[in-house]
């Protein structure tokens, strides 16, 4: 069998083993011009039995002047001669990685990103297809073996990620792209920023490989096996992540909730691969967050301190709560604002957190026995409008229902074991500086109804 159709072949089996796409479908393929895209858009346009629709598209980096033109009007060129349409883009990499601080590696990486998903929506193509082969994959798993990595990021480059993109390559090797081309009589870009061993990759694929090829001369098959077996393996841990998380975590106002009792019966193993699923799910992606993170998630739970916080990536915030677990953006909902809320009148207030006060006027003989914790009465006569709401200060204190002595309102809380992430959302109803309720939880002495009170408010808390 000819590398011609040997390649066709393993392309189609590749296809339909991963369900990649489907005949019919309208993909975007990535092309730079180099060897690999070059061939992986001839075998798209020949590949028998599918008929897709193709549409090309190239990012030109400006990073190699008069080369990276060069590589622009090849591409035209490439795609014209095959008929297909061609979306290019122009981004000045080194530009745009001094203005975000990062190294030009990832500048082009996410320059990339943006671009291909731009060109997928506007076409509306059912995914993005990209030349990476299996030395790529062999590069990526030691890449990430020298950095420190866990099993999925040594399971390398999946056939589909998150995004839509599709790897049909990653069981043929470049030497067999390089058979193709030739007997295709195929030309390609060569791109000489692969030669600069300042980049990690590079150094892998130029000094490494051969190093272990010394060792091993199968190390590339071998890499790509291991990956392959990482992978498998990989999902079936994840699928039983997702499933522990569906079972024991629940969403409030935002945020993931779970308690510490039912998360720490999971094996650690499986504790982390949660941990990155919540947070996965906060952020959109796991950009930024590393190991070190979600140990320090799981130290957190050991705390001796009931309240404590930790910040994590992306604005996210994980908190232990007493007995629970909350993973949010950093962001909490408040009452705060820039003045108190004034209450002259009887009537609904809305809180700027959700919900709201409702007060009104009830009759001298109203009963008051049972209220709930979210409704309390006081003596109009002695505790007038206006009154303030406001929400928790250090040093807020009142005394309490029943006793002579103040308490402080922090000691109230703690008492109730309100989590600190709820207490600046907590109402505080004040009548000439006097604190009067913690809405749900206390009311003070003072302003209590008695026996020859002749005018009651009563107000409800309502929460959102």
């Amino acid at each position: 069998m000819t590398i011609d159709a040997a390649l066709l072949s393993q392309l189609a089996q590749t296809i339909r083993k991963h369900c990649l796409f489907q005949p019919n479908d309208t993909l975007i393929v990535a092309l730079s011009g180099g060897a690999d895209s070059t061939a992986l858009l001839d075998l798209l346009i020949r590949l028998p039995g599918y008929d897709l629709r193709l549409v090309s598209a190239h990012l030109n980096h400006c990073l190699r002047g008069a080369e990276s033109d060069a590589d622009e009007e090849f591409c035209r060129k490439l795609a014209a001669g095959h008929g297909i349409p061609l979306e290019i883009s122009r981004v000045d990499v080194k530009v745009l990685a001094e203005s975000k601080g990062l190294n030009l590696e990832d500048a082009g990486r996410r320059a990339r990103i943006a671009f291909l998903d731009s060109i997928r929506e506007k076409h509306g193509a059912a995914a993005i297809v990209t030349a990476h082969h299996g030395d790529d994959q062999a590069e990526t798993v030691l890449m990430r073996l020298l950095r420190g990595s866990g099993m999925t990021g040594l399971s390398g480059m999946p056939y589909r990620n998150r995004r839509g993109c599709v790897r049909p390559l990653l069981d043929v090797s470049r030497a067999q792209i390089e058979q193709y081309l030739a007997e295709r009589g195929l030309d390609w870009r060569e791109d000489a920023s692969n030669l600069d061993t300042s980049f990690l990759r590079n150094r892998i694929r130029h000094e490494l490989l051969p190093l272990l090829e010394q060792y091993n001369p199968a190390i590339r098959l071998n890499l790509t096996a291991t990956a392959a077996i990482l992978a498998d393996e990989d999902a079936l841990l994840e699928g039983l992540a997702e499933q522990a998380f569906d079972s024991s975590w629940r969403t409030e106002g935002g945020a993931y909730v779970c308690s510490i009792a039912e998360f720490k019966a999971h094996p650690p193993a499986l504790q982390r691969r949660i941990l990155r699923h919540v947070c996965r799910r906060l952020a959109g992606n796991l950009e930024g967050f590393n190991l070190g993170h979600i140990e320090s998630i799981r130290q957190l739970l050991d705390s001796p301190r009931p309240n404590s916080r930790i910040a994590l990536p992306q604005n996210i915030s994980a908190l232990r709560e007493y007995d629970r677990v909350v993973l949010r953006f950093s962001a909490e909902p408040s009452l705060s604002v820039a003045d108190d809320i004034v209450i002259a009148t009887p009537g609904h207030y809305p809180l700027p957190g959700g919900g709201m006060l409702a007060v009104e006027i009830c009759p001298a003989a109203f009963n008051l026995v049972d209220l709930p914790a979210d409704r309390v009465c006081f003596d109009l006569d002695r505790t007038p409008f206006p009154w303030r709401v406001r929400t928790f200060r250090p040093g807020d204190r009142m005394v309490p229902f029943g006793m002579t002595g103040r308490k402080k309102v922090k000691d109230i809380f703690i008492d109730a074991k309100l989590p600190l992430s709820e207490r600046r959302t907590i109402p505080l109803l004040f009548c000439c500086g006097e604190l009067l309720w913690i809405a749900g939880l206390r009311r003070a002495d003072s302003g209590r109804v008695i026996d020859t009170s002749t005018t009651i408010a009563k107000v409800s808390y309502i929460r959102d």
